[in-house]
């Protein structure tokens, strides 16, 4: 009964985690598509509800001063949490819960556990810090897409200074295309946004791929951030040597 169940149980967790990941694409890239075809499509009424009428509120002083002290927590809210850790701890697990749902469907794997659940360390992961964090959906036969999406799983979970830190220029590019949208601006300003919007957030990705490298890869040369699990034999093993490297380094300069 509960292997026929199983691919229904997959299914569900998959649902939810699919409801999960559209609301926080719907925050970051899904707002921005839609405001720039409101944009496109003259829908100027439906953009002005969104965008609060910025343009305007540059004319008082005292809300230009809110403005400007809010622009610094919404790129570090919408960089570091909507655009890059939240879809990070969403996607990987819709995506192993589907991929879960078609193993379960395979007679090959009628007799084995397709996945098991551990428990982070506290303060170590996302989530109520004053209790061990239940990871659930690790994948119990390993492959390279598997690994691919524990790599994202862990960066979503497993919170990173590092990376928050990176993908705020992202927050602000994506704040910069919001505003880029507004057809009340200057057509020079809403040129020079959009470029700063596309060189913001091309610069978090240079700096998400080294943090990704260094954290992933061992591609670093200072002390490398330790994941939430072992992802595979081969990092565990680039890891031992690198740590072996250190200490004869050390010995040899004594």
């Amino acid at each position: 009964m509960a292997l026929a169940l199983r691919p229904f149980g997959y299914l569900l967790i998959g649902l939810v985690w699919a409801a999960l990941s559209t609301v926080i694409l719907a925050l970051g890239p899904g707002m921005l598509a839609f405001l720039v075809w409101a944009d496109v499509t003259g829908a100027l009424g439906k953009v002005e509800l969104i965008t609060g009428g910025v343009a305007e509120s540059l004319h008082n002083p005292a809300e230009v001063i809110a403005i400007v002290i809010s622009l610094p927590l919404l790129a570090l809210l919408w960089g570091a949490g909507v655009l890059w850790m939240l879809p990070c701890a969403a996607l990987p697990p819709m995506l192993l819960s589907f991929t879960f749902l078609v193993r379960s469907l395979r007679p090959s794997y009628a007799d084995d556990a397709l996945s098991f659940t551990t428990r982070g360390a506290r303060g170590s992961t996302m989530g109520v810090t004053l209790t061990q964090v239940s990871l659930s959906l690790l994948p119990v036969h390993r492959s390279r897409w598997t690994d691919t999406l524990m790599r994202f799983y862990v960066a979503g979970w497993a919170v990173s200074l590092r990376a928050m830190t990176a993908a705020i220029p992202a927050g602000f590019g994506w704040l910069a295309a919001v505003l880029a949208t507004m057809e009340d601006l200057p057509t020079s300003v809403r040129v020079l946004l959009a470029a700063a919007a596309v060189g913001l957030v091309g610069w978090s990705a240079v700096l998400l791929r080294k943090h990704w490298r260094a954290r992933f890869h061992g591609e670093s040369t200072g002390r490398s951030e330790r994941p939430i699990t072992d992802l595979s034999a081969d990092e565990r093993d680039r890891r031992r040597r690198t740590l072996e490297k250190r200490r004869a380094a050390r010995l040899s300069r004594r």
